[in-house]
């Protein structure tokens, strides 16, 4: 006998559609915990994410910061070696007597781009004839710096301002003529036509006599004319002002107190700020001197037949001209005496300066050029040492009077290190004569600023 079959339930079709329906009801559900807990994750994770590229950037950048400042550290120790080689052997009278002046401004940039840069190897070795991989250990893989290096006598002291004296002669009045110079350009009026942050306009003037009673020891307004001080008192109101302060009365410390000034502001500051300096002495160092600095050389020790060329328009004309094409001149060859810088000027023609011969000169070559005027000035006699005669009682002046040519003792230095992208520089001054505190010597830093 076969079993019995069981009988088959008989589930009806409502009921089946209610469990599909309950099904679909827990896929549901199912879907909105997935979604709540990406919802709780996702942020937790973008902050997490966020965090760590935060962190992982921070660590990078504090890496190039310290690679930065070793390199300009580097560079900084690497800059004394500047400052030997410019004492040992570029200030030695067989070295000037063999191969002439020279300084380490003109050598520092390609000296030290050996090792301020990945490829600066390649440019030393071919400046001296060797082979590329010679230098190839010297260079940096990660990052470079690079060094600028120039010479504080020429600029213009403005601590001389408080050398005070008698006539033209005198520091004080030299550095007067001079700033009067180097304001004279009709390029700076927008300096001296707008208001400053006071409301008030200062011109020219304003601003030397400024400067000048602001330095000099005395409490008297300094007058232009006379190139001495007046007998009326200074009123520059300095303690009135919200953030009272007194004059100084005295030499200044840094370039930067100038902004103290009335009428000194950021924008007079950025035109000129870079040509003056608070160290070394009064004399101008031809070797380094600027051209409107030069130009008021010339016209001191001009010689009586010649003064006509320093005087009126032919100041522009003929003197700036010619100062210009000597500071083009000494691009290659530093003055070892007063003679050699007498002898370019009084015969210019029989000194073609390098960069006249290649066609070059720079902005004031190729204006002159444009202004149809010769590319080589007219030449003037000059007197090197000062004389007075006896019957006229005249005073004739002499370049050794306010000229020198000595190496130099002051020396600025800048090195802007560069790892990834942090940049830091470091602005220092050296003096070649100050006296060593922990050795015996001379050579030591008067100022250093890291930035």
């Amino acid at each position: 006998m076969t079993a019995p079959r069981a009988t088959e339930r008989h589930v009806p079709k409502a009921s089946k559609a209610r469990a599909r329906r309950g099904a679909g009801k827990e896929h549901g559900i199912a879907i909105l915990m997935v979604l709540a807990c990406l919802a709780v994750l996702l942020p937790f994770t973008a902050a997490f994410s966020y965090t760590t590229r935060v962190d992982w950037q921070a660590a990078i950048n504090l890496r190039d910061e310290i690679s930065a400042r070793n390199l300009y550290r580097g560079g900084m120790r690497l800059s004394l070696l500047l400052f030997e080689l410019q004492r040992m052997v570029f200030n030695q009278k067989q070295f000037r007597s063999m191969l002439g002046t020279w300084d380490i401004t003109q050598v520092a940039p390609y000296l030290m781009s050996a090792f301020g840069s990945k490829d600066g190897h390649e440019g030393i070795a071919g400046l001296v004839g060797l082979d590329n991989s010679t230098f190839k250990d010297l260079a940096i893989e990660h990052g470079g710096f690079e060094m600028r290096v120039e010479a504080e006598s020429g600029k213009l002291n403005v601590n001389c301002l408080a050398q005070a004296g008698q006539g033209k002669d005198s520091p004080q009045a030299r550095t007067v003529e001079t700033l009067e110079a180097m304001l004279m350009p009709t390029l700076y009026d927008p300096l001296f036509d707008e208001e400053k942050a006071d409301g008030q306009r200062y011109t020219r003037a304003d601003v030397i006599k400024a400067m000048v009673d602001y330095i000099d020891d005395d409490i008297f307004a300094y007058d232009l004319v006379k190139f001495a001080s007046s007998s009326t008192q200074e009123r520059y109101r300095y303690t009135e002002i919200f953030d009272p302060y007194k004059p100084r009365n005295a030499r200044v410390d840094s370039i930067e107190e100038l902004h103290l000034v009335q009428g000194v502001d950021d924008d007079l500051m950025t035109a000129f700020g870079a040509d003056l300096t608070v160290y070394g002495g009064c004399k101008v160092n031809l070797n380094f001197a600027s051209a409107d600095q030069i130009a008021l050389v010339l016209r001191h020790s001009v010689a009586e037949g010649d003064k006509w060329k320093t005087e009126g328009e032919n100041f522009l004309l003929k003197t700036l001209p010619l100062a210009r094409y000597v500071v083009d001149s000494r691009t290659f060859s530093l003055f070892s005496e007063l003679k050699d810088f007498k002898e370019i000027v009084a015969k210019p023609d029989k000194f073609i300066s390098p960069l006249a011969a290649l066609g070059g000169g720079g902005a004031a070559a190729s204006a002159m050029s444009r202004a149809n005027m010769p590319r080589i000035p007219e030449g003037m006699e000059l007197v090197e040492n000062s004389s007075e005669d006896e019957k006229t009682g005249k005073k004739q002046g002499g370049l050794n009077d306010l000229a020198t040519v000595a190496p130099e003792r002051i020396y600025r230095f800048e090195i802007i290190a560069e790892a990834g992208a942090v940049k830091k520089r470091l602005t220092g001054v050296y003096g070649m004569q100050y006296a060593r505190a922990q050795s015996k010597g001379t050579g030591a830093w008067i100022f250093l600023r890291e930035d």
